[in-house]
């Protein structure tokens, strides 16, 4: 629980396993639908500071303590379409 707290997720291409590098994030979202408060959204950011290829940083802040849902939006070189995932992250104090 906290502000600015750091959320790593790793892209990987499901046929082959390696990481995705160079994804455009273009939709992000960070709210507490697991716990039932679909209302309740914060802020999240990408952080340009990413580590490896296909992993992305983002800043959140998590108010309270529960389960979050992060939604990520992104276009990926050489697919068509879009990749959309979705997964859920337990802030404690």
């Amino acid at each position: 629980v906290g502000k600015d707290k750091i959320v790593t997720v790793q892209l990987l291409n499901k046929k082959t396993g390696k990481p995705v590098p160079d994804a455009v994030i273009f939709a992000t979202r960070l709210d507490m639908a697991p716990d039932g408060m679909a209302e309740m959204a914060t802020k999240i950011a990408l952080d340009p500071a990413t580590a490896e290829p296909g992993s992305y940083r983002f800043k959140a802040t998590f108010g309270m303590e529960g389960r979050w849902l992060l939604s990520i939006g992104a276009k990926v070189q050489g697919e068509n379409g879009t990749v959309e995932g979705k997964l859920v992250i337990t802030a404690q104090k």
